[in-house]
């Protein structure tokens, strides 16, 4: 994870590709191809895809994985989760 000042903020809590795969069961060419075709919001570092916590719940209209969410991570999904109940 690329650690932001303010964690809590889902804005900033930026994950990989990779990371974002694990928690999606999915594999990381396929998080990958969803950002190069735009459905998914992402931006590009080098090789690697960064995605924002909340841009990726925003892909998954909210739906929240309990179960794979890193300790270090769950704050800012917290946050995320609702801000996404508050945008109109």
């Amino acid at each position: 994870m690329h650690k932001n000042e303010g964690l809590g903020d889902c804005l900033m809590a930026v994950i990989t590709a990779q990371e974002a795969a694990f928690i999606w069961r999915l594999s990381r060419n396929a998080v990958s191809d969803a950002c190069r075709r735009g459905a998914l919001r992402g931006r590009k570092s080098g090789q690697t895809w960064l995605i924002s916590i909340f841009d990726m719940l925003s892909y998954q209209n909210g739906h929240y994985w309990p179960d794979r969410i890193p300790d270090d991570l769950r704050l800012a999904f917290e946050s995320a989760i609702v801000k996404l109940r508050t945008v109109p």
